[in-house]
């Protein structure tokens, strides 16, 4: 049996997306730019319609959530399964977990037909678009379609059973693509290669012709989701988010959350330096105060990297060299 749908998520990554993609016009668009085939250019996206039931297996509904819409193309219903397989650990079972879950959906599918028209010879159950959502560091190297899981399949002609999934692999997919785009879910994707409040404002900035452009329900949703998926850059950067409802005000709150940031710059720099000082006139040092300054530069370079900035913007702002900042970016672990 499916788990029940009211059942709480476990990961704020779960509860994000789910509600990011609950929206029919963020679902829609996220087909069209990454699901292949001519088909999906007829698609009706009026007949999309979100089934509200869950289909993961309770061994897994800690660790991922799913999505199921239905559809209809030239008059004749189908379903899309999308699995958010938000963790950071490749599944190499995922071909028949997605199995298990669509044969779920077509039992389903039966149950609510009539039996007179199950009898018919004309029934057929609907077709299912599968699709995995991975945001995870390491690279998907599980198999892509189900036969490949099969042992000897190569023997076998196209009498085994066979399907292929749609991956969508966000930490890997093309940046520029992402950029050309200019829409939310390629800022989205965007936001999620390149974690961090700094280049969080960053691409903000880039993209406020765009958000201007979006009416006040997605604009509410980008910030939820972002405010779920980054809980530590929320405490820094969550109330300025807060204050602007509507689209029309990106302009005033980029220039605010660039305002707080640079305000948390000039405060680490600050106590990096009296950190820094001190250490260095503790150690009975002459040249404590030059050693301090050193020492603080490069806490706050440090810092600057683990949000996510730039090696060139940590060195103009820090004053290191740039081969400096390039090697303590080394340092960080992969």
């Amino acid at each position: 049996m499916p788990p029940n749908r009211k059942n709480e998520f476990h990961h704020p990554y779960d509860k994000a997306y789910k509600i990011l993609l609950s929206n029919r016009a963020m679902f829609a668009t996220l087909l069209h730019h990454f699901v292949p085939g001519d088909w999906v250019k007829k698609l009706d996206i009026d007949t999309l319609i979100r089934v509200d039931k869950s289909y993961v297996l309770s061994d897994y509904k800690e660790k991922e959530a799913d999505l199921v819409y239905r559809a209809q193309l030239n008059g004749q219903e189908f379903y899309f399964y999308v699995l958010l397989e938000l963790q950071s650990r490749v599944d190499f079972q995922m071909p028949h977990r997605l199995l298990t879950y669509m044969t779920e959906i077509w039992r389903d599918a039966q149950n609510n037909t009539p039996q007179f028209e199950k009898r018919r010879k004309s029934y057929k159950l609907p077709a299912i678009v599968p699709i995995v959502l991975y945001n995870g560091n390491a690279k998907w190297t599980a198999v892509r379609s189900f036969r490949e899981m099969l042992e000897g399949e190569h023997h076998f002609g196209a009498e085994l059973l066979n399907f292929r999934y749609v991956l969508l692999d966000v930490k890997r997919l093309d940046a520029q693509q992402l950029e050309e785009m200019e829409n939310l879910i390629g800022l989205v994707f965007l936001v999620e290669q390149n974690p961090g409040a700094v280049p969080f404002t960053n691409r903000l900035r880039k993209s406020s012709q765009m958000l201007k452009r979006l009416n006040p329900e997605l604009f509410q949703l980008f910030k939820a989701w972002f405010k779920m998926t980054n809980p530590k850059e929320t405490e820094k950067i969550g109330h300025i988010l807060d204050e602007y409802e509507h689209p029309k005000g990106v302009d005033t709150m980029i220039s605010n959350l660039t305002k707080a940031l640079r305000d948390e710059y000039y405060e680490m720099r600050r106590k990096g330096l009296e950190d820094g000082m001190a250490e260095g006139l503790a150690e009975g040092r002459v040249e404590g105060r030059v050693e301090g300054e050193a020492a603080a530069s490069l806490k706050i370079a440090r810092n600057l990297l683990k949000e996510g900035m730039s090696t060139v913007q940590v060195a103009r702002l820090t004053g290191l060299s740039l081969s400096d900042v390039e090697g303590l970016e080394k340092e960080k672990p992969s």
